[in-house]
């Protein structure tokens, strides 16, 4: 991937370390005590259970609304077995989330108890005999960042997603987290043109237009962090899907990459529109790209493409009227400079969403929501059972683009 041809911008400031503020709620499985119990006297009675078990384990809990829910691992050489599971593995108390090995046996798992509908994507971090944890650097430091490149996904859950590195991982989701129609690639559907641009300053980007013939005028996404959606997430087919189903007019989208790990955060971090005001936009209406209607032009972004998303959309309501937004990156900025300056009579429609699992996020965004409400912005406020992820980025943001362009 190229991006700009100066050296990248120094890093900018890191989200605060802050502890997860309740403790998780372990419990035992019923159903994995009477496994244990059988394979005492039939040993091959757990293999064979494993072999044929949808993971994790989703057992109810008998309180309305929550499943208790077991991740298991199967390792005979395993030292220890730690769950990555987003938001919910805390840095500051990873023996929260190190799994148990039951005695006699080969099996290690964890159980919690969770709403009912959460979703989230997880991995195992596993220690083998003679090695130091891969989470932890010299001197003890915590590293698990570092760490998840080579985290594994549980091979009894066939559910994946990747992360903005491409890695790998499970999800699980729990009967009653949102629904996700328009992820994969379905047979038959039309495929929309994604070609490969070279944007101004070099930066990489990625032109999409619905299949078929697309009107002038036609809504416009400004995908952030566009890398991500045409590699490890693959916007294109979702957005082929709600074209097809009708919940989605034909429209184009223009994927800008980010310029790689530090630009993006020295870039989106400290400002982030610039670029897309001075640059991108001028470069869409030379192409034809770029509708009158601000109304028709819809700026996309996560975490700190989030937060340049609100910032574009509170600043230029004239050029981008809508904004899809998942986890901002609040905890950089309130936004308050741009709520002074706010005039309701132009003002841009936001889809602005959450996870409730982001205990540093969480706060901000409700802060952030009373506050638009109260400017009478245009406002649909989200919070999903889930963390910092992809795992529900992905379909929240089909469901932001039905909600600014479908049919009302």
């Amino acid at each position: 991937m190229s991006g700009p041809t100066s050296s990248p911008p120094a890093p900018g400031p890191r989200p605060p370390k802050v502890p997860r503020p309740q403790p998780l709620r372990r419990a035992e499985s019923p159903l994995l005590t009477a496994l244990v119990a059988r394979a005492a006297v039939d040993p091959a009675a757990l293999t064979e259970f494993l072999a044929g078990a949808e993971l994790p384990l989703i057992e109810p809990t008998g309180e309305p609304g929550t499943r208790l829910v077991t991740f298991c691992w199967h390792d005979s050489a395993a030292e220890q077995v730690l769950l990555f599971a987003n938001r919910i593995t805390d840095e500051t108390r990873l023996a929260e989330t190190l799994l148990h090995r039951h005695p006699g046996t080969d099996l290690w798992s964890l159980s919690i108890v969770m709403e009912s509908d959460w979703r989230a994507s997880y991995s195992f971090l596993v220690q083998r005999p003679g090695e130091p944890a891969p989470w932890r650097a010299d001197g003890d430091q915590v590293r698990i960042r570092a760490a998840l490149d080579r985290g594994l996904p549980d091979p009894g859950n066939p559910a994946r997603c990747r992360n903005r590195a491409g890695v790998e991982q499970s999800v699980v989701s729990l009967p009653d987290a949102p629904a996700q129609p328009w992820l994969s690639r379905r047979p038959g559907v039309p495929q929309g043109i994604l070609l490969a641009a070279s944007l101004p300053g070099g930066r990489d980007g990625w032109s999409w237009q619905a299949a078929g013939s697309v009107p002038s005028g036609a809504p416009l996404l400004l995908v952030l962090d566009g890398e991500v959606w045409t590699g490890p997430q693959d916007l294109p087919s979702t957005l082929d899907n709600l074209v097809a189903d009708g919940a989605l007019p034909p429209c184009r989208a223009l994927l800008v990459a980010s310029g790689g790990r530090e630009h993006r955060w020295a870039e989106l971090g400290d400002d982030g529109t610039s670029y897309l005001v001075d640059e991108v936009l001028p470069w869409l209406r030379e192409r034809d790209w770029l509708p009158t209607d601000p109304g028709r032009v819809a700026v996309i972004g996560q975490s700190l493409g989030g937060l340049t998303a609100l910032r574009l959309g509170l600043r230029h309501p004239d050029l981008c009227g809508v904004v899809l937004s998942q986890s901002a990156s609040l905890w950089l900025d309130d936004l308050s400079t741009e709520l002074a300056h706010l005039d309701p009579d132009r003002s841009p429609r936001i889809h602005l969403a959450h996870g409730t699992q982001e205990w540093v996020l969480a706060p901000p965004h409700r802060a952030l929501t009373t506050r638009l409400h109260a400017a009478h912005l245009d406002l649909h406020p989200v919070e999903i059972n889930g963390g910092h992820d992809y795992a529900w980025w992905r379909g929240t943001l089909a469901d932001a683009l039905a909600w600014a362009f479908g049919p009302r």
